[in-house]
């Protein structure tokens, strides 16, 4: 959807900086709205938990009324702005193309966003909101536009490996040496360079799996790992079937250790925003709804 880029641009000439907050506060309470869904439980925060690093920690999330189980890991929402692909697959072009899919897949959400828009709308508050934040009413294009302000501000940039390339603390030995054999002799850096550890591309895990690189920034805290949770730690993810070939030789058992102690020094717990909403603004329909939903 392009609509809403055009109409945050010109809300944000009418209030600048101020705008711009609105729509991030909106987008936020939003991220933890169950009303989203059709049971009126679960939200985005339900798979993406703060507290967690915006993961869930579990190998697949929970299906939507617990029918099972989804079939991919919870990716981290850190950073995940600035990417041209979404999904483990890469099958979504933009933020916007994955809130619509998560809202309106019988597995996730089960929603449309007729019934979201004429719920938030059923809030006096909800509407003033809006309102403030884009000088337009709740629609399809609002919510998302809402919600990518809230995405696009959960960065996480200011790891230990960060501050050392800033001229602050040096890593330690370990870690040190582990960067090392990440940007050199381990490879690493050939799909997992640049200043977000991805690049972008899809590869084949396995025979016709192809499967998009992660970033790793933050990685030591969003485990389980692989697109499908298989792996719960980094070491098995390290010396798993696909990565295991790759270096020009196995890695040691003291190479495993280096670069997973450079990889847990790319944790930044500070930078984004990790606190729930306090409250939700009232609805008549859902009036005892809880902050993320109750899964």
């Amino acid at each position: 959807m392009r609509i809403w880029v055009v109409l945050a641009a010109s809300a944000l000439g009418l209030a600048g900086a101020s705008r711009v907050a609105a729509q991030r506060a909106l987008g936020k309470l939003l991220f933890f709205e169950p009303a989203l869904s059709v049971n009126g439980k679960r939200s985005c925060a339900s798979c993406h938990r703060p507290e967690k690093a915006f993961t869930d920690h579990r190998g697949t999330p929970r299906a939507l009324r617990f029918a099972g189980n989804l079939r991919r890991n919870s990716p981290t929402i850190l950073n995940a702005a600035g990417q041209t692909s979404f999904f483990h697959d890469g099958r979504a072009s933009s933020l916007d193309a994955v809130i619509e899919a998560v809202l309106t897949s019988p597995d996730e959400f089960g929603s449309s966003y007729a019934q979201a828009a004429q719920r938030l709308g059923s809030s006096a508050e909800y509407r003033q909101l809006f309102r403030r934040a884009f000088a337009a009413p709740v629609a399809a294009n609002t919510i998302n536009a809402a919600l990518v302000a809230y995405l696009r501000a959960q960065t996480a940039t200011a790891s230990p490996y960060d501050r050392a390339r800033a001229g602050g603390p040096a890593l330690p030995a370990t870690p040190a040496a582990g960067a090392a054999l990440f940007a050199g002799a381990g490879g690493c850096a050939g799909c997992h360079g640049g200043p977000q550890f991805r690049d972008g591309q899809r590869h084949e895990v396995a025979a016709g799996q192809w499967v998009k690189t992660p970033t790793l920034r933050n990685v030591a805290v969003t485990m389980p790992y692989r697109a499908d949770g298989g792996a719960a730690t980094l070491a098995a993810v390290l010396t798993d079937g696909y990565h295991r070939p790759l270096p020009p030789r196995p890695l040691t058992a003291p190479e495993v250790e280096q670069l997973t102690a450079f990889l847990e020094a790319l944790t930044d717990t500070t930078s984004a925003d990790h606190r729930a909403p306090a409250a939700l603004p009232r609805m008549r329909d859902l009036p005892g709804r809880a902050v993320g939903g109750q899964y």
